[in-house]
């Protein structure tokens, strides 16, 4: 290698090195208009948190303080995506605006894989989790998948998405059916919107009669569990 191929491969590398070292991005807060809320993780699609700020703001309006943060960085190939996770929850708690105790986990699509995967087995710190038309392909054995849930978790989905194939109606039945024969309390609860595509809860979703549901019903699981603000 020549002097100056050698020079120019050296630059290139230390220019790459900022970006490599960078890690996930900071999690975006929407803080409750009045006084502290609890804490509410929303963890977006793969479309990246930009899609979801309509949604984030709802939920700080409904008073929780909410942490919106990019689902490509939580669901990563050989793994690292959970303890990324629990460093957000970590790092939201110590938010001036957050109330002690145990959190809520939202997901969307790609994110609810994360939320579905790693935040429904952390009962210890939370208390609810939604998932939004959660990516579920990955799943090829829902009764020992189920069975490691331990945290009371709502399944929002559409009846009509096919994604991808990410995120199909029959794997999220296939969960709910796999928890009703488990131990009781089911901690899987699956609702249906029929007719629904996938990304009902984005910005530019133009289903507003499920967007309006769907914020309704993730309101009422967090509120149910992580009790009132």
């Amino acid at each position: 290698m020549t002097r100056w191929l050698r020079v120019l491969v050296t630059l290139l590398v230390l220019q790459a090195l900022p970006a490599l070292a960078e890690g996930p991005q900071a999690p975006r807060e929407f803080a409750p208009k009045a006084g502290k809320g609890r804490v509410v993780v929303l963890v977006s699609g793969q479309t990246g948190p930009t899609n979801y700020t309509e949604l984030s703001g709802s939920l700080a309006a409904a008073g929780f303080d909410v942490f919106l943060v990019d689902g490509n960085d939580y669901w990563l190939k050989g793994g690292g995506g959970e303890e990324l996770l629990k460093g957000v929850i970590a790092q939201a708690r110590q938010s001036p605006n957050a109330l002690p105790g145990k959190i809520g986990v939202v997901g969307c699509s790609l994110g609810g894989a994360s939320a579905l995967t790693y935040a429904t087995r952390w009962p210890d710190d939370v208390a609810a989790v939604v998932t939004h038309y959660p990516a579920t392909s990955y799943v090829k054995h829902p009764d020992p998948f189920v069975a490691r849930i331990k945290v009371p978790t709502l399944v929002l989905a559409g009846t009509f998405d096919d994604y991808k194939g990410c995120c199909l109606i029959e794997t999220a039945r296939q969960l709910e059916q796999a928890s009703k024969n488990g131990p009781a309390p089911a901690m899987l609860e699956l609702h249906e919107y029929p007719g629904a595509d996938h990304g009902f809860s984005t910005d530019n979703a133009k289903r507003r009669d499920v967007v309006a549901d769907a914020l309704k019903r993730t309101v009422e699981h967090l509120q149910k569990y992580l009790g009132p603000n």
